[in-house]
């Protein structure tokens, strides 16, 4: 450590010193380098103990400095969430990344500046201005990294990129170089296509799932026929189930359980989980013919044990989520499709009970840090007004139609999420003529949304009333732009040409678009927990309204998501009662320390009896 501080410098490899430098140490170092000016120096300085204050938050503010190490992968988790996250602006956030960057440079733990420099090879000169401009970017660090390590273009292949992987989460400041390396495969599998005399092979885009599953229609056709009957009994349109001896309570067959249709999406989730148990067959070296109906993937014992065992092993022999919800749905066809013996569905009942993770109380960490993101009073303006900014900007002269209907749209879905919280697919799936509630057919004013109970989850009915400010909102875009994005006829509110536009697009973009202003990151259903907080911080412990707002069906589970969210509200209520009550009593305290009763007298001693 001497060493460092003498030179100012750093060995190449700093996993050979004893032990890891630390931000502590490096301000130690920092002290050293008298080429700087004073105020750069305090840049840097205010730089190291942000990192420190924001990467270790738990720690006291002495000894965060000593916590956090003087290294690329661990400052790499600034980038890992919007700058708000951790309170910072987006500004903020790119000034301190670049002091810390310059720091780590001059210590010998990061890349060097290589902005504006181009590959030195004529090879690699020539791949860059064979990529269109917009191309260019993805491809140009990976060319140095080719460039600066001696390989061939020729010779770049799957280790490659684990390689480029490995330098940009150790060298560089780089929120994920997974993504980063995908990234960089896709742009030269794209150019390997259409770039004439483009170098190497098409490489294997690196992806951080391990796929196994097929599709369905690589299975038997009885077993497809299968499934697809088994879909109908969950959408209760299976008419011969209805009729059966065994629903009426046959000798042979017990009883089957009554059940209400499944939404679309719990369908598609159950027929997702038969995928994956039977390709988890198929990975244990079972034959795709051997599958011939959903019986076979639950009989006999061995097979739902084998597919249980293989997603255990996926993890480690950790359970996981998608572990429990496979050994659900065997426990489910067991018991109530393949009509199998009594023990035989308590084992997998069994088993499935036991994968089961420990069901999380309240918000997770990450909607957690998200929530308190959103709870900063600037990005919580910004979030508030933000339809009524879309609109502006919706309004702006020169602006093509569609652009501007496209910036409307996303203002009044924006609107209404803000106003009436509900889930995503009930936001895309709003219809003019059934959920928007005209009082008077004549005129095109809303004053309500009606959605039934069988279209919401939880099945509670959603009656909600449109402020007069949404009324105006929604009617704008209904009278400027919708019809630029959607055909005559179209019933949704959010359509696209003649269909509905899908729930993943509308939220998707919302998301980008709300995390690129604010800073902060934000999704669709983020905003039924942020409605919850901004009630409940001025309305402390009125859970009931926010239960009835969301749809819960017990308040237990509305206090175990947002107990605590309120506090800082609650405290100030508490001592706004402190501080008006004071304010009342003070000439009555003021007579009564005047009299001394029972009190101290100015020099320190009671007053005579």
């Amino acid at each position: 450590m001497n060493a460092l501080i003498e030179t100012g410098t750093m060995l190449p490899d700093p996993q050979s010193q004893s032990r890891r430098l630390t931000i502590a140490d490096t301000e130690v170092i920092l002290a050293t380098w008298t080429d700087l000016s004073p105020g750069r120096a305090q840049k840097m300085r205010t730089a190291l103990s942000t990192a420190a204050r924001v990467l270790a938050p738990a720690e006291p503010r002495t000894s965060a400095a000593a916590a956090v190490a003087m290294d690329c992968a661990t400052l790499s988790g600034l980038l890992k969430a919007p700058p708000a996250t951790f309170g910072m602006s987006l500004g903020r956030m790119q000034s301190l990344c670049s002091e810390l960057r310059y720091i780590l440079r001059r210590l010998g733990l990061h890349e060097p500046n290589s902005r504006g420099m181009s590959p030195i090879s004529e090879t690699l000169k020539a791949c860059v201005e064979a990529l269109p401009a917009f191309r260019r970017l993805a491809m140009l660090d990976f060319l140095r990294f080719l460039d600066a390590n001696g390989i061939a273009a020729d010779a770049v292949d799957a280790d490659t990129l684990g390689a480029y992987e490995v330098r940009c989460a150790k060298r560089t400041l780089c929120s994920d170089p997974a993504a980063r390396v995908r990234q960089v495969a896709s742009t030269w599998n794209w150019a390997h296509q259409r770039v004439p005399g483009w170098p190497g092979r098409l490489l294997t885009r690196p992806d951080r799932a391990d796929r196994y599953s097929v599709s369905l229609e690589a299975y038997p056709l009885s077993f497809r026929q299968d499934v697809d009957r088994y879909t109908d009994r969950l959408r209760g349109q299976d008419i011969e189930h209805i009729f059966s001896a065994d629903a009426l309570g046959g000798e042979a067959q017990r009883p089957r359980r009554a059940q209400r249709p499944l939404r679309p999406a719990s369908i598609n989730a159950r027929r997702w989980m038969i995928r994956c148990a039977a390709a988890a067959l198929l990975a244990k070296g079972l034959e795709r013919e051997q599958l011939l109906g959903l019986r076979d993937l639950v009989h006999p014992l061995s097979r739902p044990e084998a597919i249980i065992r293989f997603f255990l092993g996926r993890r480690e022999g950790q359970s996981s989520p998608m572990t429990a919800r496979v050994a659900r749905t065997l426990h489910l066809l067991a018991r109530d499709y393949c009509d199998l013996p009594d023990e035989h569905v308590a084992k997998i009942a069994e088993w499935a009970k036991r994968v089961e993770p420990p069901q999380p109380i309240g918000l997770t960490d990450k909607n957690t840090r998200r929530l308190r993101a959103l709870m900063q009073p600037r990005v919580r303006a910004m979030l508030l007004c933000f339809p009524m900014e879309l609109m502006r900007r919706a309004a702006s002269p020169g602006l093509k139609p569609e652009a501007a209907a496209r910036l409307a749209m996303y203002a009044t879905a924006m609107e209404i999420l803000l106003i009436c919280p509900m889930r995503r697919g009930n936001l895309a799936g709003l219809r003019i003529d059934r959920h928007l509630h005209q009082p008077d057919p004549r005129r095109r004013k809303f004053s309500h949304i009606f959605i039934d109970a069988d279209e919401v989850k939880n099945d509670t009915a959603l009656r909600w009333p449109l402020p007069p400010e949404s009324q105006k909102l929604i009617e704008t875009y209904l009278a400027r732009h919708r019809h630029h994005l959607v055909d005559p006829g179209n019933p949704y509110l959010f359509g696209a040409g003649g269909k509905q536009r899908s729930a993943q697009h509308l939220g998707e973009w919302l998301s980008q678009a709300v995390t690129r202003e604010t800073g902060a990151e934000f999704n669709v259903h983020l905003a039924r927990h942020f409605a919850a907080w901004n009630f409940l911080r001025l309305n402390p412990g009125q859970y009931e309204v926010v239960r009835q707002v969301l749809g819960h069906r017990n308040i237990e589970v509305t206090i175990a998501h947002y107990v605590g969210l309120e506090a800082d509200s609650a405290a100030r209520h508490f001592d706004g009662a402190v501080l008006g009550d004071r304010q009342a009593a003070r000439k009555i305290a003021a007579h009564a320390f005047r009299k001394g009763v029972g009190g101290l007298t100015t020099r320190g001693r009671r007053p005579r009896t």
